[in-house]
This record gives structure tokens, C-alpha cells and sequence, in this order.
């Protein structure tokens, strides 16, 4: 049986204490993680800066494809 995946996509979002999403963004899947940690990291600081308040959780997903060849019965 043969079987595979490949990326899709990255998607990079900050939540919020309620789990709100309040900043987001998609990478293509040439990106560098490093870059888009960045992205991360500066969008959570602006964000701290706003509300110093509120805790942020920063997230990074990679979207994957899987592919499995099913045999005949």
C-alpha cells in the first residue's frame, strides 16, 4: 500500500485569554518556521502593548495532505 503527504500550508494566529483569534495570518509552504515565528513574536508584543492586562498564546499549524492508495478487497 502506498501512502504520502505533503504540506499545504502554515497558518500562524495569536489568541486571546477566551480564546478569541485576533491576529492571523497563512504562509505559503516555502516559509521559513523561524520567519514566521518572528511574525509571531511581534505581533504578540504589539498586542501585550495594547492590552497589558490579557495573556496571548501565540500559535503556528502546519496544514497537511495525506494520501493512502486503498487495495482491493
Amino acid at each position: 500500500m502506498a501512502s504520502g503527504s505533503q504540506t499545504l500550508k502554515y497558518v500562524a494566529y495569536i489568541a486571546s485569554p477566551d480564546t478569541e483569534v485576533l491576529n492571523d495570518a497563512t504562509f505559503g509552504v516555502g516559509a521559513d518556521p523561524a520567519d514566521m515565528w518572528a511574525y509571531l513574536d511581534d505581533a504578540t508584543a504589539r498586542l501585550q502593548e495594547r492590552h497589558p492586562s490579557y495573556s496571548f498564546t501565540p500559535r503556528l499549524v502546519r496544514y497537511d495532505q495525506v494520501t493512502t492508495e486503498i487495495p482491493r478487497p
